[in-house]
């Protein structure tokens, strides 16, 4: 009897096999255009519907109640891990306030359970043995390990070197506290993103893609999603329109740039577990120096750095490829 682990295990390997094929390699860049899935596609619009109706609308209701109760500004990331967690100072209101607009991040993962689950193509229980996909190997682990130091370690030096350590910051005897609560809280919230967009709209995709393309496409939407909340954070920070304009086009790049390298370990291990681990991560170190210095350029520093990075691994992704043709 084929049980839905067996399945799962069937369709993986399969597409694995497919995007070897038509790439030419399984880290490639490009693919046969016919075997593309339609960005559009009505599968698409229902989880991007879901997604961003779900999430949008208890964002600005969150940013609604605390306008009329003078909550104050809604904490988000590093600020509600530091405020709620360990400094403890939170008023009721503003707590009620955060709370609706902190359920507002499981919009892809609710968006992402329900396409597959109307999505004839996606064969029972993939998505679920996908997201428990631990087992990807030590190599995979290490990589983004290297990756994540490889770009938060120049931001760290630069902030240190340029930066004013925070009054109110975790000490030195707090920090580890910290950032394990701070992991933990990101895997649980926005890690579960990555059932929707990696689980789902990724796996969708890549097929006919390879991760560049698909990253780009993906990254779009991702960070258009993400347009009411970090309106909000710059609001809150005082900038002036021009600014915000000129913040939420970096913090667009720097989302896409995410998206590809998302897409190229997606693409290598099929794990949507991993991508929760690297989503969780990438939020943690580098909004933790943010925390720990007042005007950290550490969110710019990294992003720029993964951008090379992800360059770096579409160059070696074409060489790759022609290298097979010869």
């Amino acid at each position: 009897m084929t049980t839905v682990k067996d399945a799962a295990s069937r369709f993986s390997t399969s597409r694995r096999t497919a995007v070897t094929r038509v790439t030419g390699t399984p880290e490639g860049v490009g693919g046969d255009p016919a075997a593309r899935a339609p960005m559009w596609a009505r599968p698409h619009v229902v989880f991007l519907l879901i997604a961003y109706g779900f999430s949008w609308t208890l964002w600005i209701a969150g940013w609604i109640v605390a306008d009329l109760t003078d909550a104050g500004d809604l904490l988000f990331n590093e600020d509600f891990v530091w405020r709620v967690g360990f400094v403890r100072d939170v008023a009721a209101p503003l707590l009620i306030a955060t709370g609706i607009a902190f359920f507002a991040v499981y919009g892809p993962m609710i968006g992402g359970i329900i396409a597959t689950a109307l999505d004839p193509n996606i064969p029972k229980g993939s998505l679920r043995q996908r997201v428990r996909d631990v087992g990807v190997g030590g190599r995979e682990y290490a990589l983004v390990l290297a990756v994540l130091l490889g770009v938060t370690l120049p931001a760290l030096v630069i902030t240190v070197a340029t930066g004013t350590r925070s009054a109110d910051a975790p000490s030195s005897g707090q920090l580890i506290g910290f950032l394990v609560a701070f992991f933990a809280l990101q895997l649980l919230t926005s890690g579960t993103e990555e059932i929707g967009w990696r689980g789902y709209l990724t796996e969708k995709l890549l097929p006919g893609r390879g991760f560049w393309d698909t990253g780009w496409l993906v990254g779009i939407v991702w960070a258009v999603w993400h347009l009411p909340v970090a309106t909000m954070i710059f609001l809150q920070q005082g900038m002036a329109p021009v600014q915000i304009a000129v913040s939420l086009v970096g913090f667009a790049m720097g989302i896409v740039a995410m998206a590809i390298l998302q897409a190229w370990f997606y693409k290598r291990t099929r794990s949507v577990f991993l991508s929760m681990v690297i989503h969780a991560a990438f939020n943690t170190l580098p909004l933790t120096l943010v925390l720990l210095w007042e005007e950290s350029p550490a969110a710019v520093v990294t992003d720029l750095l993964l951008w090379g990075v992800v360059i770096y691994l579409r160059t070696r992704s074409q060489r790759t490829a022609k290298a097979m043709e010869v």
